[in-house]
């Protein structure tokens, strides 16, 4: 408490501190303190565009993930080529054995149909020897016969079955059934251009001639 002279104010030091600020100056001290405690590190207030998120690993997981998927695709293609290389595999078997099937000749004179079983046999050895089963390849091989079916579709076919894709959840569960076709028809065997030639001649016993002067091999 201060004293002062007749006629003076009294002011107490609380007064007198409170006279010494303008509401201006009040309000703006009051700013600047919520501003202040909002910058500390730690506060309730917002976090300032300066501090920096911590990004430890991030490029590390993007890295893993983008890799992981790399692989995945280009196993998946290797796959397709690696299948799509076992059934030229087997196409190329089925055809040299049709090729066979379709020249093969006993040059017998008991029955057609022993000269054809013939080649029948011989395109099988040659289907066999190719090691199909090395690439873990199970074809089915099937011969038709100019007199079974039509001519147009007799000579060989294969059949097998390949899982698609290594991956169980991109079609890897179901299989699909793939066929190779060769139908190069048959040639007629020597008995088959006896015969015809023996008619032509005016023969009426063909079947049981044994040689006819007139030949050809392209009848």
């Amino acid at each position: 408490m201060r004293f002062f002279g007749p006629g003076s104010n009294i002011r107490t030091d609380t007064h007198w501190r409170e006279a010494s600020f303008s509401p201006v100056q009040i309000m703006e001290t009051g700013i600047m303190i919520r501003i202040s405690k909002a910058a500390r590190p730690g506060s309730s207030g917002r976090q300032t565009p300066t501090q920096d998120a911590n990004q430890k690993g991030q490029a590390s997981i993007e890295f893993l993930l983008t890799f992981g998927f790399a692989i995945g695709f280009t196993l998946l293609f290797v796959s397709l080529a690696i299948n799509m290389t076992r059934g030229y595999l087997v196409h190329y078997a089925n055809f040299m054995a049709s090729r066979t099937f379709l020249s093969h000749d006993t040059a017998g004179t008991g029955a057609v149909e022993q000269s054809l079983n013939a080649a029948q046999t011989r395109a099988r050895q040659v289907f066999r020897s190719y090691p199909l089963g090395a690439f873990e390849i199970e074809a089915e091989f099937r011969v038709n016969k100019p007199l079974a079916t039509s001519s147009l579709m007799s000579g060989t076919t294969a059949t097998f079955r390949e899982r698609m894709t290594p991956f169980s959840l991109v079609g890897g569960t179901n299989e699909a059934t793939l066929h190779s076709e060769s139908f190069l028809t048959k040639e007629p065997v020597r008995l088959q251009c006896l015969l015809s030639v023996c008619r032509a001649m005016g023969i009426t016993n063909c079947n049981s001639v044994v040689d006819v002067t007139v030949f050809d091999n392209g009848c």
